[in-house]
């Protein structure tokens, strides 16, 4: 029963730190592309 336990605590462990993953490279790409909107914008006022 302990192995089933830390198996199934072990598989949600896993599943919330590639959510954690997941949410800093969202973060990391929405501030990429507003950085490139911004130099779009910039580049089409020229």
């Amino acid at each position: 029963m302990f192995f089933l336990m830390m198996g199934f605590a072990s598989v949600w462990l896993l599943i919330t730190l590639y959510l954690v993953y997941l949410g800093i490279r969202q973060r990391q790409l929405d501030a990429e592309m507003k950085t490139l909107r911004e130099e779009l914008e910039a580049a089409s006022r020229k």
